[in-house]
């Protein structure tokens, strides 16, 4: 009685059924797909992990054939609003890179900064094939940089500990005494140290690291320069001005303005 309840109520016309026909007609190709992207994902972590620009190459051709598998299109969900799917699928794909630099020793502050980064360009994003061919692309690209310019994996322990400090106190001021006194070192020490493992003094690294977070700040649109500079802890804009410029080319007021037109 109960089956023929529930056979009355699934007409050929339902959801449920088309999604039935779609799976068994579809099920080799499903396999495959599925397949595809495990071996996809996990070429895409290891190339990240390691700053392999060769095998990230071959992930990103995975990837690009990704949006011409017959079972991608034969999929009536992913019919309804593809736009939304993609974005989907950029998401994770977000998630996934941000583990390989996590894996490849890059710092929080860093992750974070490029993963909120994307994931605002991913809902902007007006069509599929602008996040399929400009967004993804640089994405993986800069994520694989991180690796390579960000990496701690080498650092001794406590270069790791204050290059983690640093991006925790992005909002404060952060000097080599303060540091040495956290970590109960000599400053002159410290200093030798860092710029040794990292090839940055620390106040070049502090600034960097302040720079790329307003970045992401301007980006945004919902803050001024201003309050971008007193938000990182900066006590003048003006001077913030100027090491923004000095390590991006440009002022904050014209970066901001270009990243609107975007």
């Amino acid at each position: 009685m109960e089956h023929d309840i529930l056979n009355e109520n699934i007409s050929e016309t339902s959801l449920y059924h088309i999604l039935s026909e779609v799976t068994i007609q579809n099920k080799g190709n499903s396999m495959e797909y599925i397949e595809k992207s495990m071996e996809r994902d996990s070429m895409l972590i290891q190339a990240i992990k390691t700053g392999n620009k060769e095998l990230l190459n071959t992930a990103k051709n995975y990837v690009a054939s990704e949006i011409t598998h017959p079972y991608y299109y034969a999929n009536p969900i992913i019919h309804e609003d593809i736009l939304r799917t993609r974005k989907n699928g950029m998401i994770i794909r977000n998630t996934l890179c941000r583990i390989g630099a996590a894996l490849g020793g890059v710092p929080a502050i860093n992750l974070h900064l490029i993963s909120e980064k994307y994931a605002l360009q991913i809902e902007q994003a007006p069509t599929p094939e602008y996040l399929e061919y400009v967004v993804s692309p640089k994405m993986f690209d800069e994520f694989c940089d991180l690796v390579e310019n960000f990496s701690t994996i080498h650092y001794s322990n406590l270069v790791k500990e204050v290059v983690n400090y640093i991006g925790n106190h992005i909002s404060e001021e952060v000097t080599v005494t303060i540091l040495s006194e956290t970590f109960h070192v000599n400053d002159s020490h410290l200093a030798r140290k860092f710029k040794k493992e990292t090839n940055y003094t620390i106040s070049e690294y502090v600034n960097q690291q302040k720079i790329e977070a307003a970045k992401l700040l301007l980006q945004g649109k919902e803050m001024s320069v201003g309050e971008v500079s007193e938000r990182l802890g900066y006590n003048s804009s003006s001077y913030f001005s100027k090491v923004f410029k000095k390590l991006t080319g440009e002022a904050p007021a014209n970066y901001a303005n270009l990243k609107m037109q975007i």
